[in-house]
């Protein structure tokens, strides 16, 4: 069972978040929900992650589940401006301090986001070149102001990225292989979809998913 943690941001804001410790670490995923969701979302994935011997950690982005509370009272993301939206970063950031005070150094760590989700998570990942990569469900161009395609253009030619996304999820689909065709990594896969839905719905339309995620970030991690 996953633990209940909590960490407080660089602008002070707690986050909670679900740890899933494993007896022998190879490494760390960080798990960042979309939108109307909540850590819980990835409670599948990260059961298939820990038999890979790869620990997670999910968390309730601000304003979303338990991560509610700051000094002015309780927050909802239904009323966030665009630039709220955009602190979702530092909550993935706090996530990544929290894990490296465990003595995981970056190259161990991957980031895995479903829809602002995922485009959170590239733009961390270009922050920190020496993350391993990450896996990204139904990127958007431009959510809530989080603009994907720039934020990749910074992303290190040694990182790895999974790219999932459904056909029926028009815009997103279209959005997706545009940024799978213009990321500067070498090392990237798109997996496309038919009929699956958006985000972690994908999950839920293909029960084999986790685990082939779980087994692609083995084998990457086991390549370091």
């Amino acid at each position: 069972m996953p633990e209940r943690i909590s960490f407080v941001t660089r602008d002070m804001m707690k986050i909670v978040g679900d740890w899933q410790p494993v007896p022998t670490l190879d490494g760390v995923a960080i798990l960042v929900h979309m939108m109307s969701e909540t850590r819980k979302s990835w409670g599948f994935l990260q059961r298939s992650l820990a038999r890979k011997n790869i620990a997670s950690l999910a968390i309730d982005l601000r304003g979303h589940g338990e991560s509610i509370e700051d000094a002015d009272g309780l927050l909802d993301y239904k009323k966030f401006t665009d630039d709220e939206h955009q602190m979702y970063s530092l909550d993935v950031q706090g996530a990544l301090d929290w894990v490296r005070q465990k003595g995981i150094s970056l190259d161990r760590i991957f980031l895995i986001g479903a829809s602002i989700g995922a485009n959170v998570s590239v733009a961390v990942l270009a922050e920190e070149p020496r993350m391993a990569g990450a896996v990204l469900f139904s990127p958007g161009k431009n959510y809530n102001g989080m603009e994907v395609l720039s934020d990749a253009d910074n992303l290190s030619i040694d990182q790895a990225l999974l790219i999932i996304a459904a056909e029926d999820d028009n815009q997103s689909f279209a959005d997706t292989k545009e940024l799978f065709d213009m990321a500067p990594v070498h090392d990237k896969i798109f997996l496309p979809y038919k009929v699956a839905g958006h985000g972690t719905a994908i999950l839920n339309a293909d029960s084999s998913l986790a685990d082939k995620i779980s087994t692609w970030m083995f084998q990457h991690l086991n390549r370091i």
